[in-house]
């Protein structure tokens, strides 16, 4: 087993001590993992998802837009989360209606704005 220093995009570099503190400092974006071998036979190999790839994986036009895809739907669920909580709280907690219905026409204009993005991807 040997330990390789890896960043968030897939760089790794072969384990050094000095390492540790970078991992510490900056956890969310460097790991140190342990590996049976280091590829040699490989383009410019990343580190991606526990394993060994080549860096020059072509990645489809469908995929990129999927990826796209979810991230606009991930970001939009959380505004639509959000929302509705506070409708909750308005009707339920604070019973103020009218504020309740200028946050539903909040949501619904929420609404229109994320279908129109997801119809730009």
């Amino acid at each position: 087993m040997m330990k390789i220093f890896v960043d968030s995009q897939g760089n790794w570099q072969e384990y050094q001590s000095w390492h540790d503190e970078v991992v510490m400092n900056e956890p969310d974006r460097f790991t140190i993992v342990e590996v049976d071998t280091i590829p040699h036979n490989m383009v410019a190999p990343k580190f991606i998802n526990g394993e060994f790839v080549d860096a020059y994986v072509e990645v489809s036009a469908e995929e990129i837009q999927a990826k796209e895809a979810a991230q606009v739907a991930s970001e939009y669920e959380a505004k639509f989360k959000a929302l509705d909580d506070e409708i909750i709280r308005a009707e339920i907690i604070d019973k103020d209606t009218e504020y309740a219905d200028e946050l539903r026409q909040q949501r619904e204009a929420l609404q229109v704005e994320f279908m129109e993005k997801r119809g730009e991807l």
